[in-house]
């Protein structure tokens, strides 16, 4: 009778002694995450601090990617390593820019658009539909206004991947394609809803700066870039340096162009212990002061 209690109170003790160190591990878990949780919004805070900083401190007339910034930025801490990556979102066209305050379809801007789908060669009626899910009326202006699961949101984009949702808009039309060793860029190469509509001719690729003026071809777009690559862009006059570049030219493309970028999408890879974290903050750079729009952190 004394062994069976004995044996019984020593399995009872075992399943004490287990359970308790089930919760102490994790207990020991849950502050291990609180922790790191702690240590990766402090890392984060810090950096994006030293991005805004950092981009305060350029005190140059111009935007260009022969600057530090626009260059991949590594970073090593003592407990944490990043990769800082900043694209000026000038570089890039605006499509809630081609519905004016009023309502109505900038003609001009359109014009622009126009010439990039087709040198990039995207369906039309693609266009057509990013048209008629941004502006304001429910009517078709040629494009789709009626999806199976829901209506167009007659609104502006809050992000490009809204664009997905748009019929013709597949993997390649928004990733871009590589076709016998050349590649031609999809939306994601070409379009940002953070723009403000001026295109950085120091920072744009040749599709976008082909598609601001008929006359601009791709031997011309390319010698923009050797250019600027030489020597940035510091007024958007400077374009007579090169070779073909007219005063017609510059007169008509002034309207849509600048040498600056003033919205800046910030991506950092934080490798924290075993876990990496990405984040990402757009930052807007006006009147020499640096601020922050918006943070994703995942």
């Amino acid at each position: 009778m004394i062994v069976f209690i004995v044996f019984s109170i020593i399995g009872i003790l075992t399943v004490f002694v287990t359970d308790l160190a089930d919760d102490s591990y994790f207990f020991d878990n849950y502050v291990s995450s609180i922790l790191e949780q702690e240590q990766i919004f402090y890392i984060s805070d810090t950096a994006v601090e030293a991005v805004k900083n950092f981009l305060k401190e350029d005190k140059n007339e111009y935007d260009s990617l022969n600057e530090n910034w626009a260059q991949e930025m590594p970073v090593q801490l003592e407990e944490a390593s990043l990769d800082i990556q900043i694209i000026d979102q000038e570089r890039f066209l605006n499509p809630n820019l081609l519905i004016k305050e009023d309502g109505k379809l900038d003609e001009k801007y359109y014009m622009v658009f126009e010439r990039l789908f087709s040198i990039v060669r995207i369906d039309p009626v693609i266009l057509y539909n990013i048209i008629d899910w941004i502006d304001p009326d429910k009517s078709s202006s040629g494009g789709e206004e009626d999806y199976i699961d829901f209506p167009a949101k007659n609104d502006k984009i809050d992000t490009l991947e809204e664009l997905k949702l748009l019929k013709g808009v597949n993997n390649e039309v928004f990733n871009g394609k590589e076709e016998i060793g050349s590649y031609t860029p999809g939306l994601k190469d070409l379009l940002s809803p953070y723009s403000n509509g001026k295109v950085n001719i120091n920072t744009a690729n040749k599709w976008i700066l082909m598609a601001l003026d008929e006359d601009i071809d791709e031997s011309l777009a390319e010698a923009i870039i050797a250019q600027r690559q030489e020597e940035p862009f510091t007024n958007v006059n400077d374009l007579v340096k090169v070779d073909g570049i007219t005063s017609d030219i510059i007169y008509r493309i002034r309207p849509f162009t600048d040498v600056k970028s003033e919205n800046f999408l910030v991506y950092i890879t934080i490798n924290l212990g075993e876990r990496e974290y990405k984040l990402i903050t757009l930052l807007n750079k006006k009147n020499k002061q640096v601020k922050e729009i918006w943070r994703k952190l995942y």
